[in-house]
């Protein structure tokens, strides 16, 4: 386990968002020069602990006129997945990354994003978090996604080392999580701020789906076993960790999420 420091709740994170003078190609490689230089966000951590996740999750962000492009980086030895069908919650049967974003920072007119490791996607709006007026399965129109698997994916006799996540979010089609364009403009101003959060549901393959539902987390360094497979019990299957650390267990907590800050500054081809 790492030892990294433990993040607090009263401290949200903050992260400067660089603009690029090219589209960037969103293939899941993460290779242009421009992803090169955009800094990293800190180590994922326990969503409500603050502890650092066992593996390391870190996520980049850039931005044009046209596009915020977001990328994650997730360490892991065994990468599967099964579930295939677009506007399904992904997380319910295999890990997966999420992010949030609150363009105005009110805690309403959210958006949702999940993607697993074969690139199937999710999108929820949220009117306020926990509202019966969710829409599961929204489609931000233009959205663009990319997964790169560096391993051998469903295959946990060979150790993996991870998968990489790529995607173009078009601002033209976030006007509903906009209604107020005096408090947030699109495409965002150089000097704006958002809310935004990044989630990783950590699972373990060969624990069953039905048994994997529950949230654990834990205090001592695991075993492994000879493929690389993590041994663990049936009550420690799923694990949640985020960039920013939430004062309960839920990613719909807006008001503790992190900030970024569109900079002007321009990352070079």
């Amino acid at each position: 386990m790492t030892t990294e420091g433990r993040a607090s709740v009263d401290k949200p994170p903050e992260y400067t968002i660089y603009r690029v003078s090219e589209p960037i190609v969103i293939d899941g490689r993460l290779d242009e020069r421009a992803w090169q230089q955009a800094p990293r966000t800190r180590r994922f951590v326990h969503i409500t602990s603050g502890e650092p996740g066992w593996f390391n999750t870190q996520a980049m962000m850039l931005w044009d006129d046209e596009y915020l492009y977001a990328a994650c980086i997730i360490e892991e030895t065994d990468v599967f997945a099964r579930e295939g069908r677009r506007h399904t919650p992904v997380y319910q049967i295999d890990p997966d990354v999420e992010l949030f974003f609150d363009p105005d920072g009110d805690g309403k007119n959210y958006y949702e994003f999940q993607i697993n490791p074969i690139n199937t996607i999710n999108e929820v709006y949220w009117p306020e978090p926990g509202s019966r007026e969710a829409l599961f399965g929204w489609d931000l129109l233009g959205i663009r996604t990319a997964v790169q698997v560096q391993g051998t994916l469903n295959c946990y006799e060979i150790k993996d080392q991870g998968w990489t996540v790529e995607m173009a979010l078009p601002f033209r089609s976030m006007e509903r999580l906009c209604p107020d364009r005096q408090t947030a403009s699109l495409p965002p101003r150089p000097g704006d701020t958002w809310r935004l959060n990044w989630t990783r549901v950590q699972k373990t393959r060969h624990v069953p789906p039905i048994q994997r539902g529950r949230r654990w987390f834990p205090t001592e360094p695991q075993a492994f076993a000879a493929n690389g497979g993590r041994i663990i019990g049936e009550s420690q299957q799923s694990t949640d960790w985020v960039w920013s650390v939430a004062p309960r267990y839920s990613a719909h907590v807006p008001e503790s999420w992190g900030f970024v800050h569109f900079s002007d500054k321009l990352l070079q081809p």
